[in-house]
């Protein structure tokens, strides 16, 4: 074998170890990543923990947010990407079978196969290198590949598919229109990436809402745009979208907590007609009770918001024109071997922690 690289696995909940693995044969239609920086994403705890909806396959190395170097690339592979060695690239976290009827539509984070970096496929079995909490990411075909600027930091450039978050929330999803008002709840990595969704999108007014022990998040919501900031645990939020927007409530709501009181609040900010957009995610088998006639009176459209795709392509653009320093979104950088470390921070609920970063 050419060689052997380093990853963490979750080898079951609650306990890490850094493995060695041989390098895998790169074939025609493979790439070899050589990992700069990979994110500790939102659902990864849940993984950790064992809490996750979808059972994690231990061993496991986790890590779907990354951008790297492309080490070795196959020919057919490079034709495809039009990537080659030394090129700088995001890797998508869906992968496409190419053939089933969500992947034909452009709906491949729906994919019958469903195969995601850092979720779907154990370590166990090769080519091993299925996520990006490691030196080195194996790159099968079917995924998608983006080019990221030289001068870009990976701070933001690992980002790539957070800030593609915010764009689906808002705009796929929530099917925003120049003018219209956006509530984001939740000032959390993706709800920030929505901030700067609303902001491109032409919406106004744009509301962030978190607790008090959020006041740094919100301050950055603020800095990216958002006309207003409110703290839940201090503020009638109702009265005040109500008075923010002159009695019509939201237009659209993103609900980025992932718990009962966010997603009745959703129900509460939306204006008739409004659509609510949901890609909070609770624990595995946790019940919310909604009170429904709220969306049946307000005529609400509640949307599940699972991922993006092609939103990754126009996030691209985004972080490569450093409009935005989204690199603000990854408040601390661990070295590869303290993964757990900042996997345990991120769990804290340290109040100036957004997002985690690693750097093998």
């Amino acid at each position: 074998m050419p060689g052997t690289t380093q990853s963490v696995v979750l080898v079951a909940p609650r306990q890490m170890e850094t493995r060695e693995f041989p390098l895998p044969e790169v074939g025609p239609r493979d790439l070899l990543l050589r990992v700069e920086m990979v994110g500790i994403c939102g659902s990864e705890p849940k993984k950790y923990l064992g809490t996750s909806v979808w059972n994690p396959p231990y061993p496991l190395i986790l890590g779907h947010e990354m951008v790297g170097f492309i080490q070795e690339i196959g020919a057919e592979a490079a034709r495809r990407y039009q990537a080659a060695v030394g090129d700088r690239i995001v890797v998508e976290p869906y992968l496409s079978c190419g053939w089933c009827e969500f992947c034909s539509t452009g709906h491949y984070q729906l994919c019958v196969d469903r195969r995601v970096y850092g979720t779907s496929d154990s370590c166990a079995t090769p080519p091993h290198l299925f996520g990006g909490y490691g030196r080195h990411l194996f790159v099968s075909w079917g995924s998608k590949v983006h080019k990221i600027r030289p001068d870009v930091p990976p701070e933001a450039a690992h980002l790539a598919s957070v800030i593609g978050n915010g764009i689906r929330w808002v705009r796929t999803k929530g099917q925003v229109r120049f003018l219209e008002s956006v509530v984001i709840l939740g000032p959390g990595a993706q709800g920030l990436a929505s901030v700067i969704s609303a902001v491109e999108s032409g919406a106004d007014p744009i509301v962030t809402i978190g607790l008090a022990r959020d006041r740094k998040r919100l301050a950055l919501a603020a800095a990216f745009g958002a006309h207003h900031t409110l703290i839940a645990d201090e503020v009638d939020v109702v009265a005040a979208v109500r008075d923010i927007t002159a009695g019509r409530m939201a237009s659209v709501v993103v609900e980025c907590t992932g718990t009962a009181p966010g997603m009745n609040l959703a129900l509460d900010l939306a204006r008739p007609l409004g659509r609510v957009s949901l890609p909070g995610l609770p624990h595995a088998g946790q019940q919310v009770p909604l009170l429904m006639e709220k969306v049946v009176l307000k005529e609400l459209t509640l949307k599940g918001a699972l991922g993006q795709v092609a939103e990754v392509e126009d996030a691209v653009r985004l972080i490569n024109s450093r409009r935005y320093p989204v690199e603000k979104i990854a408040t601390h950088v661990f070295p590869l071997e303290e993964a757990e470390k900042g996997m345990k921070l991120f769990m804290s609920g340290d109040p100036d922690c957004i997002r985690v970063a690693l750097r093998p």
